[in-house]
Parts: structure tokens; C-alpha cells; sequence
């Protein structure tokens, strides 16, 4: 079964009278240890899709299961739930707390999952120590540089062991240097840990981690997506093309003060 499963996907919003419709039809299907680049213009449907992937939406028509559970079936309990279990959210901004260390900022999620102090700092210490920064744990992110604050940001979306690590243009506010570590490690936790990585980027270099690209226009997938290359899943391929708003970290649970929005 696959990870993610969407078939004929709609998503309508209204603003006063009107009806847009964000998504049309929209057939996508996801596997387990997959990198995806989600690539389009504005307007294309790129962040609705996020915001359904994630959990954070349901759509208006069509089937989305979330490793085998129905979207549409769910109450916003369970919908919270689920995110917060299957989801890590990786920023652009980082959106960390700047008040808070690097092991703090990380142990965050694992607040809402109910996991005990202890457990919640052992686990901090060693994600970041995962992610390279064993010698940053109490620094504060504006102590660290911005490829070292998207780490910390990536230790934060692994603390409650998701399936999918979710990222929302991970490298646009870091330049090449600080930019390609991060995009090492995404794909790392996926080869390496079996983790499903989901970039939506305009970022070439991004994509050219993934295995496959997928491209929406006007709230479809480009013709000629799919799997072209059945049972490659995991094996770089250069970005093999086969292919609106950013994901706010308010609807996740995370509070921002102040967060840098410069590398």
C-alpha cells in the first residue's frame, strides 16, 4: 500500500461569492522512503497540496488516504493527532523560538506527545548530535548560522519519529555553502532511514535530490507524471523529471518570537 494515496483530488475555497478552486482532480501517489520534489508556478496548488499531505486540510472531493487513513473520514482531533505523529515540518524560515537553546527548540514536539523531561532531553541531545551540531545544543539561534538553525529545524521535525519530514522550501534562505549540507541530510534520511521526504522548492538544486519530480499546473499534475520507473524508489536520479501560500507554523502547534528570515 502506498504512503500517500491521492485520487481525483478537489479543493474548493470561497472567497465571498466566488469559488476557487485550488485543486482539479489531482492524482498523486507516494512511497514509502520516496524523495519528491514538488515543483509549479505560483497559483498552482503547490502549497493547498502541502497543506493536505500534511494533514492540515482535507480536500473538498476525491480520496486522500495518509498510510491508509482516510483524510476525509477524520475529525480535527484526529487530524491533529496524526500530523503530529506521521509529519515533521521543516520551514524556510526556520521558524525556531529564539528565547529557547537549539535542545529545547527540538524537544518541543515531543511537549505535545506527552513524552516525559528526561526522555525529551535525551532525545534532543541526540537528534541534534544526528543532524551535526552535538557542540550546539545550548546555543541560541541567533548564536548559530542559518544552516545550523534548518539543522536544528530538522532534528525538530524528527523528534516524534515521523514517517514524512515535510519541507517548505528548506534551502531558500540559505546560500549554496550553507544550502547543500541540508539537502544532504534530507536525502540521507531517506536512504538511510527510510523516511519519506517531501520538498516543495523551486530550487533546482533541491530537486536534483529527488527521485522523482512532480510538477503541478492550474491544480493538476503535469502529463506524464508517475512511475515511469517502478521500483527505483530510493535510487538518485538527478531530479528525473516525471513530474499558492507557505505552510504557517501557527496551524502546526509551533509558536514563533521573532524568528530570522535571513541565513
Amino acid at each position: 500500500m502506498p504512503l500517500l494515496e491521492f485520487k481525483g483530488i478537489t479543493k474548493d475555497y470561497k472567497l465571498g461569492k466566488t469559488v476557487v478552486r485550488a485543486l482539479r482532480g489531482l492524482d498523486l501517489t507516494i512511497k514509502e522512503g520516496e524523495v519528491i520534489a514538488i515543483m509549479g508556478p505560483s497559483g498552482s496548488g503547490k502549497s493547498t497540496l502541502m497543506h493536505i499531505v500534511g494533514a492540515l486540510d482535507t480536500p473538498t472531493g476525491g480520496t486522500a488516504f495518509l498510510d491508509g487513513q482516510d483524510l476525509q473520514q477524520l475529525k480535527e482531533r484526529q487530524l491533529v493527532t496524526l500530523r503530529g505523529k506521521k509529519v515533521g515540518f521543516v520551514f524556510q524560515t526556520f521558524n525556531l523560538i529564539q528565547t529557547l537553546s537549539a535542545q529545547r527548540n527540538v524537544e518541543l514536539p515531543m511537549i505535545f506527545q506527552g513524552i516525559r523531561k528526561g526522555e525529551r532531553a535525551r532525545h534532543a541531545r541526540e537528534l541534534l548530535t544526528k543532524v551535526g551540531l552535538a557542540d550546539r545544543v545550548k546555543h541560541k539561534p541567533n548564536e548559530l548560522s542559518g544552516g545550523e538553525r534548518q539543522r536544528v529545524a530538522i532534528a525538530r521535525a524528527l523528534a516524534n519519529d515521523p514517517e514524512i519530514i515535510l519541507a517548505d522550501e528548506p534551502t531558500g534562505n540559505l546560500d549554496t555553502e550553507s544550502g547543500t549540507p541540508v539537502l544532504e541530510m534530507l536525502k540521507k534520511l531517506s536512504v538511510e532511514d527510510g523516511k519519506t521526504v517531501i520538498i516543495v522548492t523551486h530550487d533546482p538544486d533541491a530537486a536534483a535530490i529527488a527521485d522523482r519530480i512532480v510538477r503541478l499546473r492550474d491544480g493538476c499534475v503535469v502529463a506524464g507524471s508517475g512511475y515511469e520507473g517502478e521500483g527505483t524508489s530510493g535510487v538518485p536520479s538527478a531530479g528525473r523529471d516525471v513530474e499558492g501560500s507557505s505552510l504557517e507554523p501557527s496551524t502546526l502547534g509551533i509558536t514563533t518570537e521573532g524568528s530570522d528570515s535571513h541565513a
